[in-house]
């Protein structure tokens, strides 16, 4: 009787198996017999551009407005879709002079409750301006100990932009750009300044991460121009330290950082030493293009 029902075993599993075999096969027929949900795409795009002269475009040899213009050709050409795109960039601004300005101008407060993507720069300003303060410090280190004493203060104030950009729009994404060291050419040597931008765009990326449906989009390598392998970059060092101690005159720090300093950066406009050129841009413009795409269902998509 034993052995009987031990030799039953593998029958009923065969059994069983067959039985829910028969029934996958069912459910998966039925699965193919229900309509598909089809995913379609949005007809038109509002982009909504805030920020400082990043956005605004200086250095901008194409006029196209920087990043701006030129990201919405890109999608315009990838998606097939129309775009508007609506600047709010001025340079100088640091993060709490935006913030002012979308609490005073209703244009600006109408067009960011119609956007499907908000695009943003900021720190750039926040972090010149604690560098001129403390142009005269006596060494680095107390330099970059000035610019770590005025993170909170920034990160405040960023917190409040972003804060008040919710309370007109809480559903497009926010891609918010991180910044780059303009300085780096002439001041190679100067470690310290690479540091104190990584600093604030921590800042940019934390802020991100905290505001839910925003990005950060890094443009970090702008520093370096085409200086891009650690042999150039190792070349460059090496004649900054040496070219009269440049890197240690306060006055050159003050001549670059106010663009009447000829610093060599094929990325970066010869005009002020300071802001992208047409390079610059499309490089700006690609990194955030390259972002937007892994989040096409937060802008593109309907919903």
């Amino acid at each position: 009787m034993r052995k009987f029902a031990i030799s039953l075993i593998p029958i009923l599993l065969i059994g069983i198996g067959a039985f829910y075999g028969i029934k996958t096969w069912e459910n998966q027929k039925n699965d193919l017999n229900q309509p598909q949900k089809s995913v379609q795409k949005v007809s038109h795009i509002n982009l909504v551009a805030l920020g400082d002269s990043l956005t605004e475009g200086v250095g901008d040899e194409k006029n196209m407005k920087g990043y701006s213009g030129r990201i919405a050709k890109k999608i315009r050409a990838q998606y097939n879709v129309s775009v508007t795109v609506s600047n709010f960039g001025k340079a100088g601004d640091r993060s709490d002079q935006i913030k002012k300005r979308l609490d005073t101008q209703q244009k600006f407060q109408k067009r960011l409750q119609k956007a499907n993507v908000i695009v943003m720069t900021s720190g750039g300003n926040d972090l010149q301006q604690l560098l001129l303060k403390n142009v005269l410090a006596t060494s680095p280190k107390t330099l970059s100990a000035a610019v770590k004493a005025g993170q909170q203060s920034y990160q405040q104030k960023l917190s409040a932009l972003i804060k008040d950009i919710r309370s007109y729009n809480s559903d497009a994404p926010i891609f918010i750009f991180g910044n780059y060291n303009p300085l780096y050419v002439h001041f190679a040597d100067r470690s310290d300044f690479n540091d104190d931008v990584k600093l604030f765009n921590n800042i940019n990326a934390q802020a991100a991460k905290e505001a839910g449906n925003a990005y950060f989009v890094s443009i970090f390598n702008l520093t370096y121009g085409q200086f891009k392998t650690t042999t150039q970059r190792e070349g460059l060092i090496k004649e900054s330290a040496n070219s009269n101690s440049s890197s240690n005159s306060n006055a050159a720090m003050t001549a670059v950082l106010t663009g009447q300093k000829n610093v060599n950066n094929a990325w970066i406009s010869t005009e002020d030493n300071y802001h992208p050129n047409n390079k610059g841009y499309n490089y700006m413009t690609t990194q955030l293009f390259n972002k937007m795409k892994k989040e096409t269902k937060q802008w593109l998509i309907k919903q």
